[in-house]
């Protein structure tokens, strides 16, 4: 099977060396090409990202043009944690719709809200409520992979990183 573009959007769950991440291990069992990963620390539905390397210092909804420029099979999204407690509906909705208006073909996949607090804050739940709803309703895949990192405190761990890629892989195979 021929191997399908991929542009990666997200915060800090999804930076750094694919091998270390959920994005490797899905790349690999997926047949992704090497990957375009935009994503940014600190990024979300709402959040302005901590810094930004090589893509545009907007919450998600300002990155869809520069998504559309790689021309990818698929897009993933995965984000909202540092949205914090404010509702993202409106602005999920909005940025799936751009995505798919700008992609009509592409494969639009969201990832559930992760956190790596102590427990997992309510709005994390509504968040995922909202990702789902945004994602569905313009014929994107939501990947639910539930609070893996529960207690890591900064970032996301070697296991919680595996299991996220797990998941995915399970769900998307």
């Amino acid at each position: 099977p021929t191997n399908l573009r991929v542009v990666i959007m997200g915060d800090s769950h999804s930076v750094g060396d694919p091998a270390q991440t959920w994005v490797g291990p899905v790349a690999e069992q997926l047949n992704w090409e090497p990957e375009v990963n935009m994503a940014a620390p600190g990024r979300g539905y709402l959040a302005t990202p901590r810094s930004c390397d090589g893509s545009p210092c907007t919450p998600f909804g300002g990155t869809v043009s520069a998504i559309a420029e790689q021309n990818p099979d698929v897009v993933v999204t995965f984000g909202g944690a540092a949205d914090g407690d404010f509702s993202i509906t409106q602005a999920a909705a909005q940025y799936f719709q751009a995505l798919r208006s700008a992609l009509p073909d592409a494969t639009l996949i969201a990832i559930s809200t992760v956190t790596t607090e102590d427990q997992a804050p309510y709005w994390v739940t509504l968040h995922g409520q909202s990702v789902q709803a945004g994602v569905e309703a313009v014929g994107g895949v939501f990947v639910n992979v539930g609070q893996p990192g529960i207690g890591n405190g900064a970032s996301l761990s070697a296991e919680a990183q595996a299991e996220i890629a797990r998941l995915v892989i399970a769900q998307l195979s």
